[in-house]
This record gives structure tokens, sequence and C-alpha cells, in this order.
């Protein structure tokens, strides 16, 4: 039997005075595109993910948090936005949103959506009529001269580079001038500097809270301010500054800018007022920050100035493969945790548009294993649809996708390559298996020891890692997978407070070991890729 007990324990209650809405349940994440009208799943819009509420409710999730759905040339699957303000055809009408709503409200479900401030789409109006110098829209983006011209061609003003590679500017020749784009060229940056374009996207904010949203999710917010003066980025890999490559740069003057903060508590203080004025509701804002652990947290903001409710925290999404060890789950959960401001709510996030399905990246036999450990966490589990089920993604012709020629060519995608979007093709036989495992780690949640009881991880062998939540004189629970492609066997008993003998809660769809309800805790066969969560009253620590 193998032992390496390596211990982490975290008091985590109370970590907020009050319960939000939030904190209750799951959230669920909807991509809508993969429910646009006359897609081939046969899905409707809007009204597409409205007759799916009752699953959504069946499954446990108290939010749903939906990708964009604003009008849009669908450059950037909806993330290059034409008006902020309205539906894009594709997914219905701005009556279909209010019906989605009620019928949200109708079942207790809250909804949240994708905000985009950082950039527009280069056919809103505000940039057409920047691009013309037409007030107040001139300086609504970020415009700059040419620095020179090499055999007749401008040049751009410094060597900013896209995050889909290759430079950062884009001549206009209707205005004379590059304008920047961080993303692809059809997604003009709009200036946050101008005081006239924050206006304009808290009243976006307004706009969509009136219509009955509970909270935003902000995309790419780290972007949003770039340095007044445009100078040049250091290079940390010339090689890859010259293939274009967004690597090849230190982002010191385009990246997590400290004007950036000031506006996150400036998008918290306009919810905050909004909730003040009708309800008395707290409204959710998340954000998304891809960056490191330090820098991530700070968008949690202060007393004195609050941000985000919690910014996205992927590092079990991008820190976990397949061949990770028990300790490289247990240092990447104790990274955000010792980091994790006082007071402050996390969460945790497996899959998502970017990154894909988690059965995809880590394989199907790790589904199980996954939730256990997303849902038995601290915090708020956000599952991206379909996570539930073990589902896949699935690859899908360009020319079907939606995404135009231009968009695909700038993240250098070659001609037979595809996107991909969430299929159901998994094994008949484990789909209800992995629903009901899923089903009933969210009833879990329910018990205090989940909501509030304490987390203590172990590495009980390279590659088994097991964590209890716990609180006195409550049910608590032990949670237990194996990494590694053999079988093991693990003594949980090196938890202090574990009985002897405890109740199986679930197991994973490939768990072999005993079929009575009870379990000897000092010897517990563990499959490959296989999990186990075990129920108990915590025994007092000697």
């Amino acid at each position: 039997m193998l032992a390496v007990s390596v211990v982490f324990l975290v008091v985590t209650a109370p970590r907020c005075r009050n319960v939000e809405w939030w904190q209750e349940g799951p959230m669920y994440g909807v991509i809508a595109r993969d429910l646009r009208k006359g897609n081939t799943s046969g899905a409707d819009g809007l009204s597409g993910i409205e007759s799916k509420l009752d699953y959504i409710v069946e499954l446990g999730a108290k939010t749903i948090w939906l990708s964009p759905i604003y009008k849009s040339p669908m450059k950037d699957f909806g993330y290059d936005i034409e008006d902020f303000k309205d539906v894009d055809e594709s997914f219905g009408t701005l009556q279909d949103f209010k019906d989605l709503v009620q019928a949200m409200k109708n079942r207790g479900l809250k909804l949240v959506m994708d905000l985009i401030p950082n950039h527009s789409s280069d056919r809103h109006v505000w940039f057409q009529k920047s691009v013309y110098k037409e007030d107040p829209y001139t300086h609504y983006y970020v415009w700059a001269p040419a620095k020179g011209y090499e055999d007749g061609k401008p040049t751009p003003p410094n060597n900013w580079l896209s995050v889909l590679g290759g430079s950062a500017w884009e001549w206009n020749e209707d205005r004379k001038e590059f304008y920047l784009h961080q993303f692809a060229k059809e997604q003009p940056d709009l200036n946050f500097r101008n005081p006239e374009v924050k206006e304009e996207m808290l009243d976006v904010m307004r706009f969509w809270l009136e219509l009955g949203l509970d909270g935003f999710r902000v995309d790419a917010m780290p972007h949003l301010f770039e340095d007044e003066e445009l100078r040049d980025e250091p290079p940390v890999n010339l090689t890859a500054v010259r293939q274009g490559d967004y690597r090849g740069l230190e982002h010191v003057h385009t990246h997590n800018l400290p004007e950036v903060f000031s506006v996150m508590a400036e998008f918290r203080s306009t919810l905050d007022a909004y909730s003040e004025r009708t309800d008395k509701v707290r409204r959710l804002i998340m954000a998304e920050i891809y960056d490191s652990v330090e820098k991530t947290v700070e968008y949690y903001g202060d007393q004195q100035r609050p941000q985000a409710d919690f910014p996205f925290n992927f590092y079990l999404m991008t820190n976990i493969q397949r061949d990770s060890s028990a300790h490289d789950i247990k240092n990447t959960i104790e990274l955000w945790m010792s980091n994790l401001p006082e007071t402050k709510w996390t969460n945790w996030v497996l899959g998502n548009h970017d990154h894909g399905q988690e059965a995809s990246g880590l394989g199907g036999d790790l589904v199980d294993c996954l939730n256990m450990i997303l849902l038995m966490l601290p915090g708020t589990a956000v599952t991206y649809h379909g996570e539930e089920l073990g589902m896949e993604n699935t690859p899908v012709p360009w020319d079907a996708s939606g995404v135009s020629a231009n968009y695909k060519d700038s993240l250098d995608q070659n001609s037979d390559e595809t996107w991909s979007q969430l299929h159901a093709d998994i094994k008949t036989s484990q789909k209800p298996d992995h629903l009901n495992i899923y089903k009933a780690l969210v009833r879990a949640r329910r018990d205090l020891s989940i909501m509030y009881g304490d987390l203590e991880m172990r590495v009980l062998s390279d590659s088994v890692f097991a964590f209890t939540r716990s609180r006195a004189e409550s049910r608590s629970y032990v949670v237990a997978v194996n990494w590694s492609n053999r079988s093991l066997t693990v003594d949980l008993g090196e938890f202090g407070e574990i009985p002897e003998v405890a109740e199986v809660y679930v197991t994973s769809v490939n768990f072999r070991g005993a079929s009575s309800k009870t379990i000897q805790t000092n010897s517990i066969l563990l499959e490959a890729r296989a999990g186990v969560v075990l129920s108990y009253m915590p025994e007092a620590r000697y």
C-alpha cells in the first residue's frame, strides 16, 4: 500500500457574512451559438434555451451563464458586437430574451451574460462614424498615425502584437490612421480613456439590467487600457516576435494597466446602484482573467474599492493534464486557496468556450473524478454545458461554423481544419450514470460541510489525491480520486477524523469496489481513473 501523505488545511468558514444567490448552487454555462436557429441540432435560439430550463433545474444549478447573444457579424462567435443593445437574429429577438428571463424567474433561476467592453465589431455604428471623425465618435477607438512609410506603405505606430498573432494595428485608408485591435482586425479596441466610451458601456449594463439580467461576466478585462504614449513592449523571444507571436512580447503596456481596476470598480458600483434603486438584491459581476494568481485575485478589489464578486479561476482547467500527479492537483488548488483574500468567495472552472470540454482534453474516464473535485471544493462550481454528461467536442467544418474566412485566417487555420462544438457522442450506457453522479454531488452541496466546512487535502500516493470537507457535528465528506492508469489501494484513515467505516455516498462509473452501503476506510481499492465520495460524522481529533 502506497502512502505519501502531504497535508494542506484551509479553514473556509465563514468566507462571507451572507450567502448570495450565486453561492447556493452550481453555475451552468450555455454557449448560445450551439443553439442558433437553423443549426443542425434543431435547437431554436433563446427559445431553445428556454426549452431546456427544466433539465437545468433538475441538475441543481441555480444560475445560467450565457455567452454573447448580441447582434453580431459572427466573425468571433458573437464576441464581435455590432449592437450592444440588440439580440442577433440567429438567436431570436429582445422579446425572446424577455420571455427567457421570465421563464427562468418562474423556476428560481438567475441569468448572467457576457459583457465585452474591450472592443466592438468594425461594423458597429460607433466605429463607422469614428472612421469619418463624426463627433462624438471621433475618439471612441484607439487611433494613431503611421510611424512612417516603407516603400510607400504606412508602418504601425509600435511593435504591439494581437493576441491572435500579427500586428495589433490595422490601417484605415479612409481615416488615414491605424486603429488598435488586440484581437481580430474586425474587433477594433474601444478607447476607455474617453469618458464617453465608459459611460456608453455603463449604459449598456443598465439596459440589460432593466430587461431582467442578474449580472455579467466581463470578457477580456485586462486588455481595456493601453499605454498613452504607445511605447514599444519589450521582447522576451525575438524569434516569436518576428513570427508575430503574441507570446514574444512582455505586455507591460497593453495588459492589466492600473486603470483597468478603476473601471472594474465602476462596473461594480453601477450594479450596486441599480440594486439599491430597485429590489435590493445584489447583482453578480465576474471577470475573465488569464494571468498569474497574484494578478488575478487583484480583481476582487478590497473593502474600500470592491470589484468583481470573483474573477474566474481557470487553474484547474489550465494546470491539470491527464498525466498530472496528485501533487499537481493539490498544488493547483493550494495555489488558489492560499492567495484567496480574506472574506472572498472562490470558484472553480474545468471547461469553457475557449478551452472546450473536459472529457476531450483529459479523457472520458476522468469525467466523474473531475466533477467530484469541481463540486466538492469550497466555492461556486462552474459547469460548462455537457460536462455533467461527459460530452466531448466534435469537429465542425469552418463553412458550417458561422465564422468568417477572414477570422479563420487570423487564427492561422488551415483550410481543412475545424472549430469544435458540443456533441453527445458518448456511450449511451454511461450517460445516465455520469448524470446521476453529477446530481448526487450537487445534492451534497446542501450540507453545511460543503457550504461552510473546512478543506483538508492529502496526497496519498503520487497519483491518488484526496480531500475532506468537514464541519463539527455535521455530515462531512471525503473524496479520493486515482489519476493513474493502474489500480491502487489507499488508506483514508490518515485523515484523523474519519471513522474506520464510512458510508459510500457516490462512486465513479468505473469504481469496482464494495457494493455495500458502507466501506472500510483503511483499505479502499481504486481502479484506474476511479473516484469515490464517502460521508461520515467527524470524530474528535487527538
